[in-house]
Protein backbone atom coordinates (compact mmCIF):
# COMPACT_ATOMS: atom_id res chain seq x y z
CA UNK A 1 0.00 0.00 0.00
CA UNK A 2 1.25 3.50 -0.83
CA UNK A 3 -0.07 7.00 -1.56
CA UNK A 4 -0.35 5.89 -5.22
CA UNK A 5 -2.93 3.27 -4.23
CA UNK A 6 -5.30 5.90 -2.82
CA UNK A 7 -7.78 6.74 -5.58
CA UNK A 8 -8.82 10.27 -6.49
CA UNK A 9 -7.18 12.22 -3.66
CA UNK A 10 -4.18 13.65 -5.48
CA UNK A 11 -4.65 17.13 -4.04
CA UNK A 12 -4.75 15.94 -0.41
CA UNK A 13 -1.70 13.73 -0.94
CA UNK A 14 0.20 16.54 -2.66
CA UNK A 15 -0.33 18.77 0.40
CA UNK A 16 0.90 16.06 2.75
CA UNK A 17 3.96 15.09 0.71
CA UNK A 18 4.88 18.77 0.34
CA UNK A 19 4.83 19.12 4.13
CA UNK A 20 7.18 16.11 4.34
CA UNK A 21 9.52 17.56 1.72
CA UNK A 22 9.69 20.97 3.42
CA UNK A 23 9.74 19.46 6.91
CA UNK A 24 6.69 21.54 7.84
CA UNK A 25 4.55 18.87 9.43
CA UNK A 26 1.67 20.21 11.52
CA UNK A 27 0.97 18.94 15.02
CA UNK A 28 -2.73 18.52 14.28
CA UNK A 29 -4.79 17.83 11.16
CA UNK A 30 -8.43 17.43 10.21
CA UNK A 31 -9.11 15.09 7.30
CA UNK A 32 -12.66 15.91 6.21
CA UNK A 33 -14.77 14.35 3.46
CA UNK A 34 -17.53 11.85 2.74
CA UNK A 35 -17.34 8.29 4.03
CA UNK A 36 -15.25 5.94 1.93
CA UNK A 37 -13.06 8.56 0.24
CA UNK A 38 -9.76 7.30 1.65
CA UNK A 39 -9.26 9.50 4.72
CA UNK A 40 -8.22 6.73 7.10
CA UNK A 41 -6.00 5.01 4.52
CA UNK A 42 -4.28 8.32 3.87
CA UNK A 43 -3.78 8.88 7.61
CA UNK A 44 -2.10 5.46 7.90
CA UNK A 45 0.12 6.12 4.87
CA UNK A 46 1.05 9.54 6.24
CA UNK A 47 1.93 7.93 9.58
CA UNK A 48 4.22 5.51 7.75
CA UNK A 49 5.84 8.27 5.70
CA UNK A 50 6.49 10.41 8.79
CA UNK A 51 8.26 7.54 10.56
CA UNK A 52 9.77 5.56 7.67
CA UNK A 53 13.51 4.92 7.91
CA UNK A 54 13.97 4.75 4.12
CA UNK A 55 11.62 7.23 2.39
CA UNK A 56 11.90 7.04 -1.39
CA UNK A 57 12.43 10.03 -3.69
CA UNK A 58 8.65 10.51 -4.03
CA UNK A 59 8.39 10.79 -0.24
CA UNK A 60 6.56 7.50 0.08
CA UNK A 61 7.18 4.90 2.77
CA UNK A 62 9.51 2.03 1.87
CA UNK A 63 7.06 -0.61 3.21
CA UNK A 64 10.01 -2.78 4.28
CA UNK A 65 11.45 -1.25 7.45
CA UNK A 66 10.23 -2.31 10.90
CA UNK A 67 8.36 0.97 11.40
CA UNK A 68 6.42 0.60 8.12
CA UNK A 69 5.63 -3.04 8.83
CA UNK A 70 4.27 -2.36 12.32
CA UNK A 71 2.22 0.65 11.23
CA UNK A 72 0.75 -1.22 8.23
CA UNK A 73 -0.44 -3.94 10.59
CA UNK A 74 -1.58 -1.28 13.10
CA UNK A 75 0.65 -2.87 15.73
CA UNK A 76 3.00 0.03 16.31
CA UNK A 77 3.27 1.23 19.92
CA UNK A 78 3.49 4.77 18.50
CA UNK A 79 0.20 4.63 16.59
CA UNK A 80 -3.12 4.89 18.40
CA UNK A 81 -6.49 4.84 16.62
CA UNK A 82 -9.44 6.11 18.66
CA UNK A 83 -12.92 5.12 17.45
CA UNK A 84 -16.45 5.67 18.78
CA UNK A 85 -17.76 3.34 21.48
CA UNK A 86 -21.54 2.94 21.20
CA UNK A 87 -21.74 5.75 18.65
CA UNK A 88 -19.72 8.37 20.54
CA UNK A 89 -16.15 9.19 21.53
CA UNK A 90 -16.16 9.74 25.26
CA UNK A 91 -14.08 11.87 27.58
CA UNK A 92 -12.49 8.77 29.13
CA UNK A 93 -10.98 7.86 25.74
CA UNK A 94 -9.45 11.32 25.34
CA UNK A 95 -8.21 11.34 28.94
CA UNK A 96 -6.41 8.07 28.26
CA UNK A 97 -4.90 9.61 25.12
CA UNK A 98 -3.71 12.62 27.13
CA UNK A 99 -1.93 10.31 29.59
CA UNK A 100 -0.24 8.35 26.80
CA UNK A 101 0.76 11.39 24.78
CA UNK A 102 2.88 12.60 27.67
CA UNK A 103 5.28 9.72 27.01
CA UNK A 104 7.82 10.06 24.20
CA UNK A 105 7.70 7.65 21.23
CA UNK A 106 8.88 4.12 21.97
CA UNK A 107 10.54 3.50 18.61
CA UNK A 108 9.64 6.15 16.05
CA UNK A 109 10.21 9.84 15.41
CA UNK A 110 6.58 10.72 16.00
CA UNK A 111 3.63 9.38 17.96
CA UNK A 112 0.47 9.55 15.87
CA UNK A 113 -3.06 9.66 17.25
CA UNK A 114 -5.86 9.13 14.71
CA UNK A 115 -9.33 10.02 15.98
CA UNK A 116 -11.77 8.36 13.57
CA UNK A 117 -15.29 9.79 13.23
CA UNK A 118 -14.18 12.76 15.30
CA UNK A 119 -17.56 14.45 14.81
CA UNK A 120 -18.91 11.90 17.31
CA UNK A 121 -16.87 13.31 20.20
CA UNK A 122 -18.97 14.43 23.14
CA UNK A 123 -18.64 18.05 24.27
CA UNK A 124 -16.65 16.90 27.28
CA UNK A 125 -14.30 14.86 25.07
CA UNK A 126 -13.87 17.81 22.69
CA UNK A 127 -12.98 20.20 25.50
CA UNK A 128 -10.52 17.67 26.88
CA UNK A 129 -8.88 17.26 23.46
CA UNK A 130 -8.62 21.03 23.03
CA UNK A 131 -6.18 21.22 25.94
CA UNK A 132 -3.80 18.84 24.14
CA UNK A 133 -4.18 20.52 20.73
CA UNK A 134 -3.40 23.90 22.31
CA UNK A 135 -0.05 22.65 23.67
CA UNK A 136 0.94 19.48 21.80
CA UNK A 137 4.26 17.73 22.52
CA UNK A 138 6.79 18.28 19.70
CA UNK A 139 6.88 14.53 18.99
CA UNK A 140 3.12 14.02 18.55
CA UNK A 141 0.71 14.40 15.64
CA UNK A 142 -3.06 14.28 16.07
CA UNK A 143 -5.24 13.52 13.03
CA UNK A 144 -9.00 13.99 13.30
CA UNK A 145 -11.04 12.17 10.64
CA UNK A 146 -14.61 13.33 10.04
CA UNK A 147 -17.30 13.41 7.36
CA UNK A 148 -18.56 16.82 8.54
CA UNK A 149 -16.55 19.58 10.14
CA UNK A 150 -19.48 21.54 11.64
CA UNK A 151 -19.81 19.34 14.78
CA UNK A 152 -16.12 19.87 15.64
CA UNK A 153 -15.47 22.67 18.13
CA UNK A 154 -14.44 25.87 16.26
CA UNK A 155 -11.56 26.29 18.73
CA UNK A 156 -10.25 22.87 17.67
CA UNK A 157 -10.78 23.56 13.95
CA UNK A 158 -8.85 26.85 14.17
CA UNK A 159 -5.77 25.02 15.50
CA UNK A 160 -5.72 22.25 12.87
CA UNK A 161 -4.49 22.02 9.30
CA UNK A 162 -7.60 21.09 7.32
CA UNK A 163 -7.20 18.61 4.45
CA UNK A 164 -10.30 18.18 2.27
CA UNK A 165 -11.09 14.84 0.64
CA UNK A 166 -13.35 15.25 -2.36
CA UNK A 167 -15.80 12.82 -3.90
CA UNK A 168 -14.19 10.46 -6.40
CA UNK A 169 -15.36 10.55 -10.00
CA UNK A 170 -17.43 7.61 -11.22
CA UNK A 171 -14.87 7.12 -14.01
CA UNK A 172 -12.04 6.59 -11.49
CA UNK A 173 -14.20 4.29 -9.37
CA UNK A 174 -15.10 2.23 -12.44
CA UNK A 175 -11.43 2.02 -13.44
CA UNK A 176 -10.53 0.94 -9.89
CA UNK A 177 -13.20 -1.79 -9.89
CA UNK A 178 -12.12 -3.17 -13.27
CA UNK A 179 -8.49 -3.28 -12.17
CA UNK A 180 -9.33 -4.85 -8.82
CA UNK A 181 -11.68 -7.52 -10.13
CA UNK A 182 -10.95 -8.84 -13.62
CA UNK A 183 -14.15 -10.92 -13.60
CA UNK A 184 -16.55 -8.02 -13.10
CA UNK A 185 -18.76 -7.14 -16.06
CA UNK A 186 -18.32 -3.62 -17.44
CA UNK A 187 -22.04 -2.94 -17.11
CA UNK A 188 -22.01 -3.87 -13.42
CA UNK A 189 -18.88 -1.79 -12.78
CA UNK A 190 -20.67 1.16 -14.43
CA UNK A 191 -23.75 0.77 -12.22
CA UNK A 192 -21.70 0.35 -9.03
CA UNK A 193 -19.48 3.34 -9.87
CA UNK A 194 -22.60 5.55 -10.14
CA UNK A 195 -24.42 4.12 -7.11
CA UNK A 196 -21.28 4.58 -4.96
CA UNK A 197 -21.77 8.35 -5.15
CA UNK A 198 -18.09 9.24 -5.06
CA UNK A 199 -17.08 6.70 -2.39
CA UNK A 200 -14.57 3.91 -3.04
CA UNK A 201 -15.65 2.36 0.29
CA UNK A 202 -19.27 2.16 -0.88
CA UNK A 203 -18.17 0.72 -4.23
CA UNK A 204 -16.23 -2.07 -2.53
CA UNK A 205 -19.23 -2.94 -0.35
CA UNK A 206 -21.53 -3.02 -3.39
CA UNK A 207 -19.10 -5.22 -5.29
CA UNK A 208 -19.96 -8.21 -3.12
CA UNK A 209 -23.48 -7.23 -2.05
CA UNK A 210 -25.71 -9.45 -4.18
CA UNK A 211 -28.60 -9.07 -1.73
CA UNK A 212 -28.42 -5.30 -2.13
CA UNK A 213 -29.09 -5.57 -5.87
CA UNK A 214 -32.01 -7.93 -5.30
CA UNK A 215 -33.55 -5.43 -2.86
CA UNK A 216 -32.78 -2.56 -5.22
CA UNK A 217 -34.69 -4.22 -8.07
CA UNK A 218 -37.68 -4.73 -5.77
CA UNK A 219 -37.63 -1.13 -4.53
CA UNK A 220 -37.15 0.43 -7.98
CA UNK A 221 -39.83 -1.80 -9.51
CA UNK A 222 -42.16 -0.55 -6.80
CA UNK A 223 -41.18 3.11 -7.33
CA UNK A 224 -41.72 2.79 -11.08
CA UNK A 225 -45.41 2.00 -10.41
CA UNK A 226 -45.91 5.25 -8.47
CA UNK A 227 -47.06 8.36 -10.31
CA UNK A 228 -48.29 11.75 -9.08
CA UNK A 229 -52.05 12.05 -8.85
CA UNK A 230 -52.63 8.29 -9.06
CA UNK A 231 -53.73 6.72 -5.81
CA UNK A 232 -56.71 4.86 -4.47
CA UNK A 233 -58.53 4.30 -1.21
CA UNK A 234 -56.00 1.63 -0.25
CA UNK A 235 -53.15 4.16 0.01
CA UNK A 236 -52.35 3.39 3.66
CA UNK A 237 -52.74 -0.37 3.19
CA UNK A 238 -49.99 -0.17 0.56
CA UNK A 239 -47.74 1.73 2.95
CA UNK A 240 -48.35 -0.79 5.75
CA UNK A 241 -47.42 -3.67 3.41
CA UNK A 242 -44.32 -1.82 2.25
CA UNK A 243 -43.11 -1.07 5.79
CA UNK A 244 -43.72 -4.64 7.00
CA UNK A 245 -41.44 -5.96 4.23
CA UNK A 246 -38.57 -3.53 4.85
CA UNK A 247 -35.79 -4.64 7.17
CA UNK A 248 -33.15 -2.11 6.07
CA UNK A 249 -34.91 1.23 6.32
CA UNK A 250 -31.87 3.51 5.87
CA UNK A 251 -30.70 1.58 2.81
CA UNK A 252 -34.14 1.67 1.20
CA UNK A 253 -34.54 5.39 1.90
CA UNK A 254 -31.19 6.03 0.18
CA UNK A 255 -32.45 4.09 -2.87
CA UNK A 256 -35.60 6.23 -2.91
CA UNK A 257 -33.55 9.43 -2.56
CA UNK A 258 -31.34 8.53 -5.53
CA UNK A 259 -34.39 7.63 -7.62
CA UNK A 260 -36.06 11.02 -7.18
CA UNK A 261 -32.76 12.87 -7.41
CA UNK A 262 -32.18 11.21 -10.79
CA UNK A 263 -35.65 12.22 -12.00
CA UNK A 264 -35.01 15.82 -10.95
CA UNK A 265 -31.62 15.92 -12.73
CA UNK A 266 -33.13 14.60 -15.97
CA UNK A 267 -36.05 17.01 -15.70
CA UNK A 268 -33.78 20.04 -15.18
CA UNK A 269 -30.81 19.23 -17.38
CA UNK A 270 -31.43 16.10 -19.44
CA UNK A 271 -27.81 15.24 -18.61
CA UNK A 272 -27.28 11.54 -18.00
CA UNK A 273 -23.71 11.92 -16.73
CA UNK A 274 -24.72 12.27 -13.07
CA UNK A 275 -27.51 9.68 -13.01
CA UNK A 276 -26.95 7.07 -10.29
CA UNK A 277 -29.49 4.55 -11.59
CA UNK A 278 -27.91 4.50 -15.04
CA UNK A 279 -29.55 1.16 -15.89
CA UNK A 280 -33.04 2.67 -15.46
CA UNK A 281 -32.78 5.64 -17.82
CA UNK A 282 -35.88 4.90 -19.87
CA UNK A 283 -38.29 4.82 -16.91
CA UNK A 284 -36.53 7.79 -15.25
CA UNK A 285 -37.06 9.87 -18.39
CA UNK A 286 -40.75 8.88 -18.44
CA UNK A 287 -41.13 9.92 -14.78
CA UNK A 288 -39.37 13.25 -15.41
CA UNK A 289 -42.18 14.18 -17.81
CA UNK A 290 -45.00 13.56 -15.34
CA UNK A 291 -43.50 14.79 -12.05
CA UNK A 292 -43.45 18.53 -11.43
CA UNK A 293 -40.28 20.11 -10.09
CA UNK A 294 -42.25 21.28 -7.06
CA UNK A 295 -43.23 17.73 -6.06
CA UNK A 296 -39.73 16.37 -6.67
CA UNK A 297 -38.10 19.03 -4.49
CA UNK A 298 -40.72 18.44 -1.78
CA UNK A 299 -39.97 14.69 -1.77
CA UNK A 300 -36.20 15.24 -1.60
CA UNK A 301 -36.53 17.86 1.15
CA UNK A 302 -38.59 15.43 3.20
CA UNK A 303 -36.07 12.62 2.66
CA UNK A 304 -33.34 14.89 4.06
CA UNK A 305 -35.38 15.25 7.27
CA UNK A 306 -36.06 11.52 7.61
CA UNK A 307 -32.58 10.79 8.99
CA UNK A 308 -33.29 13.11 11.90
CA UNK A 309 -36.70 11.48 12.46
CA UNK A 310 -35.09 8.03 12.61
CA UNK A 311 -32.55 9.22 15.19
CA UNK A 312 -35.49 10.51 17.26
CA UNK A 313 -37.21 7.11 16.90
CA UNK A 314 -40.22 8.45 15.05
CA UNK A 315 -42.56 5.59 14.08
CA UNK A 316 -41.35 4.15 10.75
CA UNK A 317 -44.90 3.60 9.53
CA UNK A 318 -45.64 7.31 9.99
CA UNK A 319 -42.43 8.22 8.15
CA UNK A 320 -43.38 6.08 5.14
CA UNK A 321 -47.02 7.20 5.19
CA UNK A 322 -45.89 10.79 4.90
CA UNK A 323 -43.35 9.88 2.22
CA UNK A 324 -45.92 7.97 0.16
CA UNK A 325 -48.33 10.89 0.37
CA UNK A 326 -45.61 13.12 -1.06
CA UNK A 327 -44.61 10.61 -3.77
CA UNK A 328 -48.16 10.45 -5.14
CA UNK A 329 -48.62 14.20 -4.78
CA UNK A 330 -51.73 14.07 -2.58
CA UNK A 331 -51.05 17.53 -1.10
CA UNK A 332 -50.84 19.07 -4.56
CA UNK A 333 -53.93 17.30 -5.88
CA UNK A 334 -55.96 18.73 -2.98
CA UNK A 335 -54.92 22.34 -3.62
Amino acid sequence: MSFNDIVGQERAIKILTKSLKENKISSSYIFVGSEGTGKKLTAIEFTKAVNCLNLNKDLEACEDCQSCSEISKQRSPDLKIIEPIKNSIKIEQIREMRKEIGLKPFKNRKKIYIIDKAEKMTIEASNCLLKTIEEPPYYAIIILICSKIDPILPTIVSRCHIINFGLISSYKIKEFLLNKNKNIEKEKSEIISKLAQGSIGSALKLLSAEEYFIRREEVLDYLSTISPGKYGDDIFAKVEKMVSEIDRVEEVLEMIKLWYRDILIIKNTGDQKYIANCDKLEILEEKSKIYSQEILIDILDYLEKVEEYLIKNVNKRLIFERLYIKMVGVEYCLK
